[in-house]
């Protein structure tokens, strides 16, 4: 689940290009930049420094997937958009907590979601994409807003 809490009609919003064939798009998950300015699916081979959040859906809905039947897609990719999202969008943990950095996870079972530097495995170079704002640890919904990427080390 994502819902974007900052109005659309103030977010920078991006059509960018993904191949229709192999990009798994669920909106809250986050993609990386490839060189030609299309994005793509988050994989487990190394942790990507430049991420955007997908906002379109690739379901059998064919309003909510005909973008990505094109092989367009939208991600946000400014900073200060709040959003709230569920466990789909974010890697569940103790070490979830507010005002905590979050990067892009790219450990098996977990790519595009958000996580927190404690639940970070594999070694690299993160990007900082969001911080925690508010957390319902009942029921398990998160509340982050967007922030200027930054590199964080993990080693």
């Amino acid at each position: 689940m994502l819902e974007v809490l900052t109005p659309l009609s103030k977010v920078h919003r991006v059509s960018r290009q993904v191949d229709p064939d192999n990009f798994v798009a669920v909106p809250g998950i986050w993609a990386k930049l490839a060189s030609d300015g299309s994005v793509e699916n988050i994989t487990t081979d190394a942790p990507a420094l430049s991420c955007k959040m997908v906002i379109n859906s690739a379901s059998d809905n064919k309003y909510e997937s005909h973008d990505i039947t094109i092989g367009r897609i939208s991600t946000i990719e400014e900073p200060g958009v709040r959003c709230r999202v569920d466990t789909e969008c974010y890697v569940d943990s103790v070490n979830v907590a507010v005002g905590k950095d979050l990067v892009v996870s790219c450990e098996d079972g977990s790519e595009g979601k958000l996580a927190v530097e404690d639940d970070l495995v594999k070694t690299g170079n993160y990007a900082i994409v969001a911080r925690v704002e508010e957390f319902d640890s009942v029921n398990d919904i998160m509340t982050f807003v967007t922030v200027s990427p930054r590199t964080l080390t993990v080693s």
